[in-house]
């Protein structure tokens, strides 16, 4: 069975639960994490669950082509823009909510992600 490749953007509290819940699915592998203040800390983390890649820069884990789909845990000012350019880059899509607080933003991730055909889960 081919794994889903996985991509983690925030590696705050929720994110790190996510990631230890996916290292549960045998179907998943963790490939990267991203987070703005990522450093030693977070890199130990991630090298005691075997994820090879830690960095600060989202856009990284977005235009990896080893990557399948992303998980937004980040702040919910960065949902949108997260969620269009994982669309925009083919990624599937799991989002902490909300997707954010202002509807017509709300209306255009999910529009991008239509005109994608990514999959989109809150």
């Amino acid at each position: 069975m081919e794994k889903l490749r996985i991509g983690i953007i925030g590696a705050g509290r929720i994110g790190k639960i996510h990631a230890d819940n996916l290292l549960r699915l045998p179907e998943a592998q963790i490939v990267a994490v991203s987070d703005l203040f990522a450093g030693p800390e977070l890199e130990a983390w991630a090298a005691e669950r075997g994820i090879g890649i830690v960095t600060k820069d989202s856009g990284e884990i977005i235009s990896n082509p080893d990557i399948d789909a992303v998980f937004v845990c980040s702040t919910t000012d960065t949902h949108v823009p997260l969620i269009k350019q994982a669309a925009q880059a083919g990624k599937h899509i799991f989002c902490e909510k909300p997707i954010s607080m202002d509807i017509r933003q709300t209306q255009e991730a999910i529009e991008a992600v239509r005109k994608a055909g990514v999959k989109l889960q809150i």
